[in-house]
């Protein structure tokens, strides 16, 4: 049985301490530390409140770490981010400007500004209320992690650019209040990124591809099946009764999208088995073409992967996915397959009989 203890530690940023001990056994303890960093979003907005504000000043505001993250989401979405695109939008909207260049207007720093008291009360919120922010994020993260993990994380807090929330593979994560303002759903998407941190960690226990330098089906495979699961699971850890909770405009459209996808979780199957059919033929898709179609805008894979998730934890409890956290993603799809209500009703949808083999080829070490 394991005693929990957060301690809490108000900085710049705060500080989260989960030290799990095994109870009566002080050396089997072990820790995961948590750093959320809330300075980057504070300097984006008083710059933005700022009509007198220096290309020069606007710059080292977008040369911090947090800031720099949003230009390398909006380059993996294609978009030319720059610091010095970056730095001109901020500054125009500091001084009253019209944005027209369509990069500087994917920074959505007009929106920031328009909502930039509910933005600074949501900060204030998450620095202030650790027992229902902070610790309750890390109660849920714990239901999914192993019990003697010692991790740890980087969190961000940013306001500015697309999307609300994102990791990059390693422990860092990222809340974007600029477009989540709502207090449960800024949890619930802390959730959501945070776990992305914790299989950033495992992510050389799962073998997972940083590239397919090889350019083989196989590779392409199983970076399909990390993506599937990495997303997968953390949907289904980000808690959709939380969403539930939320009623602004951003968490009625991911619940009507996620409810859509799992009625039509055919389509998602489908799609995915036609996607590893698109690595193995003559002329192959290129995996970030492949990416692209399954995981941007309505994120059509997310709701298989989901799927699966979801029937794990129903059928083997939390731990399933915790254990699934140091193993191959190709074993996500092996052991969904493996469950005893597998392709038998609505929540056991089968898949591909190409998904399957592909799964067994990575599992084979792509033999």
């Amino acid at each position: 049985m394991l005693a929990l203890e957060i301690v809490i530690q108000r900085r710049s940023a705060w500080r989260v301490l989960l030290v799990a001990a095994i109870v009566g056994t002080a050396s089997s303890a072990v820790a995961t530390t948590v750093s959320i960093d809330t300075s980057a979003a504070r300097a984006m907005l008083s710059a933005i409140d700022n009509p007198r504000l220096t290309l020069d000043q606007a710059n080292v505001v977008v040369k911090l770490h947090g800031n720099q993250a949003i230009i390398a989401k909006l380059r993996e979405f294609g978009i030319a981010a720059s610091d010095g695109t970056f730095s001109r939008a901020l500054y125009e909207v500091a001084h009253g400007q019209a944005i027209t260049d369509k990069v500087e207007k994917s920074y959505f720093l007009d929106i920031v500004k328009e909502n930039e008291g509910e933005i600074r009360k949501l900060i204030d919120q998450i620095d202030h209320d650790p027992s229902h922010f902070q610790k309750a994020i890390e109660a849920r993260i714990a239901m999914f992690t192993p019990s003697d993990a010692t991790i740890n994380l980087q969190g961000f807090v940013i306001a500015g650019g697309d999307g609300g929330g994102y990791a990059f593979g390693g422990t860092d994560f990222y809340l974007n209040v600029g477009l989540i303002r709502d207090f449960t759903l800024a949890r619930a998407i802390t959730n959501h990124e945070m776990y992305h941190a914790v299989q950033g960690h495992f992510a050389k226990d799962r073998k997972v591809f940083a590239d397919n330098p090889d350019g083989s089906a196989c590779g392409a495979d199983q970076k399909l099946f990390d993506k599937i699961y990495e997303e997968g699971s953390a949907v289904v850890v980000e808690d959709q009764s939380l969403v539930a909770q939320s009623h602004g405009e951003i968490a009625l459209r991911k619940q009507k999208d996620l409810a859509d996808g799992v009625k039509h979780v055919d389509v998602s199957s489908s799609l995915l088995e036609m996607s590893v059919d698109a690595f193995a033929v003559k002329s192959p898709m290129k995996f970030h073409d492949v990416y692209a179609v399954g995981f941007y805008g309505h994120g059509i894979l997310y709701d298989i992967g989901y799927v699966m998730a979801k029937a794990l934890v129903a059928d083997r409890g939390p731990d399933a996915l915790a254990k699934l956290l140091e193993q191959p993603s190709s074993q996500f799809v092996l052991t969904y397959t493996a469950l005893p209500h597998y392709g038998k009703d609505d929540d056991h949808p089968r898949l591909g009989d190409n998904t399957i083999a592909a799964a067994q080829r990575v599992a084979a070490g792509c033999k």
